[in-house]
């Protein structure tokens, strides 16, 4: 059996020490513009800019832009490792949030051409940030168990739809801006003290599925939500902000007392991700139940938990 690595994109918030420890060999970065328009790799470990400089800008209305790498670019992050003797796990961020998975699916087939002896999967993650983390997490883990290529290829196909999130970003006019988020007004998110909370369609789209009034209503309905979903004890649960520091360490000591079987990964969204999200984020992120089509039972689950925080 040929070896492998695993590949991934700026889409995930694992940092250096995490891709290390999961054994994520490299990403390939987009590029990030910034508002005084020079553009750089839109890195995950935060070489040229601090998270909160970042984030403090986009406080003050600046505007951040991302575009992805040419399929040039993309050819010659794979064929590294083809020319290495390598086979190829590569898992993208959603196809519902960019075209990265079609541009490295692309790439993949014309070089299995160039190379008929190796092997080139692309998994479309259908998930972003912590989401993407948490399956690169789960992939690292079992290669480390001696997974083929194709069986941990197959889990993600079948299990990625099981990957949640719960939690809101408080200021919806990012997303809404570049289309990352569907079925909202972005002005609902900048009320004062409305936190609406998202969940992950099945096409891999952000969609907020309810409101709730305020962090202590929030973080409530977080834990009841997850306690609902989580099929079995949780092994691994990323909790990811961006720029609310005081909530996350909160979110971080809820999930910690609720789930205390669960190792706890706390992550801020990296520059890619934040570029659309913009600060206010507070999100879990977890495996669990299915999601439904629709998210018609995730919707009626939240519906009833609002009415009792």
């Amino acid at each position: 059996m040929a070896d492998y690595v695993i590949l991934t994109d700026s889409s995930t918030d694992l940092t250096k020490d995490l891709r290390e420890r999961f054994g994520i060999t490299d990403y390939l970065p987009g590029n990030i513009t910034f508002p005084d328009g020079h553009t750089e790799d839109s890195s995950l470990d935060w070489e040229t800019i601090s998270p909160q400089d970042f984030y403090t800008s986009m406080s003050k209305d600046s505007m951040y832009s991302t575009g992805v790498k040419n399929i040039e670019i993309q050819k010659a992050f794979f064929e590294k490792y083809l020319k290495e003797g390598k086979d190829i796990l590569n898992i993208s961020l959603s196809s519902a949030l960019s075209n990265t998975y079609d541009n490295c699916r692309k790439v993949a087939a014309d070089l299995m051409k160039e190379y008929p002896e190796r092997k080139i999967i692309v998994v479309d993650s259908l998930r972003y940030a912590g989401a993407d983390g948490l399956l690169c997490s789960i992939a690292g883990d079992m290669k480390k168990e001696g997974k083929s290529l194709d069986e941990v290829a197959a889990w993600l196909e079948n299990n990625k739809q099981r990957c949640h999130q719960t939690g809101t970003v408080d200021d919806l006019k990012f997303l809404a801006k570049v289309g990352r988020v569907s079925n909202v007004s972005a002005v609902m998110g900048s009320l004062i003290n409305i936190k609406p909370i998202a969940e992950f369609n099945r096409a891999g789209m952000n969609q907020v599925i309810t409101k709730v009034t305020g962090y202590k209503k929030l973080f409530a309905a977080m834990i009841m939500y997850m306690k609902a979903t989580i099929e079995d004890e949780p092994k691994r649960i990323f909790v990811t902000h961006s720029f609310r520091k005081a909530q996350w360490l909160q979110v971080q000591e809820l999930v910690r007392e609720n789930f205390p079987t669960a190792e706890i990964i706390p992550t801020t969204v990296n520059m890619a991700n934040g570029s659309s999200i913009g600060p206010g984020m507070v999100t879990v992120f977890y495996m669990g139940k299915e999601i439904s089509e629709g998210l018609v039972e995730e919707t009626k689950l939240l519906e009833e938990i609002k009415s009792k925080v």
